[in-house]
């Protein structure tokens, strides 16, 4: 991971003509600079990637792109105060007498005899990218925070948000007490999944909390671990050395034998037929749904006569909790690649989980809860398989490990790690989200692009 520090003595006259965009001829891509402040993100790990780490002088240059994390918004403000202001002074727009050394307070005051719309102007190509990965969201201070504060001095055409609470009103656990007291495995999860959230009517009417706080609110969700996509082709270089070396002959890099290996490891004998990969004891805080689940695969054996050979298997392998989020068990690799079906549910109260793309780029067939967005390229039945009641579930696991639609399931089990790895390593998803890419402009928002509007709800 890579966090880059930034500079505590500036010579304001040095950088005066600094700035502009990155050299290169026609039949160069272009590389854009990224000052990754206190978010730890991991974009220059690929020949591919898009995206080059900033140096200190360049911090301050006219299309340098800031991220930073929401619980460090108040952290980055003294810094971007003091790029505002070098960069009005570049275009000798400040509105006051030059001060050698200014105080915050001092470059505060020249800034704000600007108006937003000015403020826009001064370097368009800087903008800033704040990203909320908690589970249940930073609330409404956020926005009020960039509506209000950062706004009148930064502009608010420069400022991003992404988040991964897009619903509210999910609550999952009353779907489990309501299916204890009717005992109807028909009972669907609609309406205890959650309401998205009309971000358009924030950003476009001002309604609530936003009247031109920020240029656009995205979609942010978890990717692809780098560790489990090595782990999976290290575990097919020692366990499928055949199937490994004919990926790998001719390719231009590992990324390239990774997504090479996608139908070998699709087609690979798996003796476990089903796995959620947790269960009561390790899970006891907003899941009881997945508990629920967990519970009702376990049963399918013995609640179904045709399921009376199926191997079931809910235990955790390998570390637990933020352990496992950040070192990889073999065992939890081997795991995977050797069941047909992963089953997932997501949390009580909130949506997305790491665990998705983890399966995912297993090559087995991953079920899920539904999900108001689904993460880029994600579609029912063609990568993913989404269940509606625990009938739908039973039904559909049924369905898949039938030996007459092993093919399908094979099927969409390739193309599930396909996606993952095609749309959702770190890099790809931060080309989306920094780059603004129009062919990306979907259902769930970028820029000025509208959110879903089948729903009145916001926050």
């Amino acid at each position: 991971l890579i966090v880059l520090s930034y500079i505590t003595k500036i010579d304001y006259g040095q950088l005066s003509s600094q700035g502009g965009s990155p050299k290169g001829g026609a039949n160069t891509q272009k590389k854009y600079k990224v000052f990754d402040f206190k978010a730890g993100l991991s974009l220059y790990n690929s020949t591919s990637s898009k995206f080059i780490p900033a140096a200190q002088s360049e911090e301050h240059s006219k299309d340098v792109i800031w991220n930073t994390r929401s619980i460090s918004m108040e952290a980055l403000l003294p810094l971007a105060i003091e790029s505002m202001y070098i960069r009005l002074q570049r275009q000798k727009k400040v509105k006051i007498p030059k001060i050698k050394k200014p105080n915050e307070e001092q470059m505060k005051e020249a800034i704000l005899k600007h108006t937003k719309e000015e403020l826009n102007e001064i370097d368009p190509e800087w903008q800033i990218f704040i990203l909320d990965g908690s589970d249940g969201g930073a609330g409404v201070w956020p926005f009020w925070y960039m509506q209000e504060v950062m706004a009148p001095l930064l502009g608010w055409n420069r400022i991003n948000y992404a988040t991964r609470t897009t619903q509210n009103q999910r609550f999952t656990d009353m779907w489990v007490s309501n299916m204890n007291a009717e005992r109807n495995p028909r009972l669907t999860f609609d309406e205890y999944t959650g309401s998205p959230i009309n971000f358009t009517a924030m950003v476009l009417e001002g309604k609530n909390v936003l009247d031109k706080g920020c240029r656009s609110i995205q979609r942010l969700s978890f990717g692809v671990r780098e560790d489990v996509v090595k782990a999976i082709d290290d575990y097919m270089e020692e366990n499928h050395p055949s199937a490994y070396e004919d990926a790998s002959n001719n390719t231009i890099d590992t990324e390239d034998t990774s997504l090479r290996l996608s139908s070998a490891i699709a087609h690979l004998s798996r003796p476990t037929d089903v796995r959620t990969f947790w269960n009561a004891t390790i899970c006891n805080l907003h899941c009881k749904f997945r508990n629920y689940i967990s519970e009702v695969v376990a049963s399918i054996p013995q609640t179904h006569p045709r399921a009376a050979g199926i191997r079931t298997n809910t235990e955790v392998v390998g570390f637990k909790r933020a352990k496992g989020r950040n070192t990889i068990h073999p065992d939890y690799i081997r795991a995977m690649m050797t069941t047909k079906i992963i089953v997932l549910a997501q949390r009580d109260h909130w949506e997305g989980h790491s665990r998705l793309h983890e399966a995912l780029v297993s090559g087995a067939l991953v079920m899920s809860d539904p999900q108001t967005y689904w993460p880029h390229g994600t579609i029912e039945n063609e990568n993913i398989v989404v269940y509606n009641s625990r009938a739908d579930l039973e039904f559909k696991i049924l369905y898949y490990l039938d030996p007459e639609n092993e093919e399908e399931r094979m099927k969409i089990g390739q193309r599930g790690r396909e996606v993952a790895l095609t749309h959702h390593r770190q890099w790809q998803q931060a080309e989306r989200l920094f780059l603004n890419d129009m062919k990306y402009r979907n259902g769930y928002g970028l820029a000025n692009k509208p959110w879903d509007t089948n729903t009145d709800f916001v926050f």
